[in-house]
């Protein structure tokens, strides 16, 4: 049972480009349940993880790549369509660069450090999340592209929150010692 949420992570990362090829060559019903069905894997795997006790380190390192890898190539495929702003995409990776780069320079000076993904990581997440499958539902035509713009804001300011936190959190010493598996960075 232990490996299971590491399986579960694993796969969303293979599915990433079965997703990119539906979406790229106008299936946009299909895109749409298979990003569902990633972005729900990502509960899943920790809530197992959790519930069945089998936290590791690598099973969280794995779940925040593969929700990094699925995030970001989505946002990516959806731009070059012309469905969101390429400044939604470029605020998001400068926020994953900053604790990219904090976690560079705290595991250097701190040799125990693990980080924690904090509560409004996890919203952040989640919103990015809801802003893609918003768009596949108005690739549908299943609903109007009148509120995109609301969720991209909505998305922008919980990932400067989001930074702004681990900045703060990194300057100040703030990191927590143990990881847990559902890591949402």
């Amino acid at each position: 049972m232990n490996y299971i949420p590491n399986i579960i992570s694993g796969l969303r990362i293979l599915l990433i480009p079965l997703f990119v090829y539906l979406i790229l060559n106008n299936y946009y019903f299909y895109s749409l349940l298979l990003f569902i069905a990633m972005g729900s894997s990502d509960a899943i795997d920790g809530y197992i993880a959790r519930c069945y006790n089998c936290e590791s380190t690598f099973g969280a390192y794995l779940d925040a790549t593969a929700d990094k890898l699925m995030i970001i190539s989505s946002l990516y495929i959806l731009c070059l369509m012309n469905v969101l702003p390429f400044y939604i995409l470029t605020v998001v990776l400068i926020r994953d660069f900053i604790i990219l780069y904090g976690i560079t320079i705290k595991s250097k000076v701190q040799h125990d450090f693990k980080l924690k993904p904090i509560f409004i990581s996890k919203v952040n997440t989640f919103m990015q999340i809801i802003l893609v499958i918003y768009c596949l539902l108005c690739l549908n035509n299943i609903t109007e592209y009148k509120y995109v713009k609301d969720m991209i804001n909505v998305v922008i300011l919980t990932t400067i929150f989001s930074a702004v936190e681990y900045i703060y959190n990194f300057k100040n010493n703030n990191i927590h010692k143990n990881i847990r598996y559902s890591s949402n960075i």
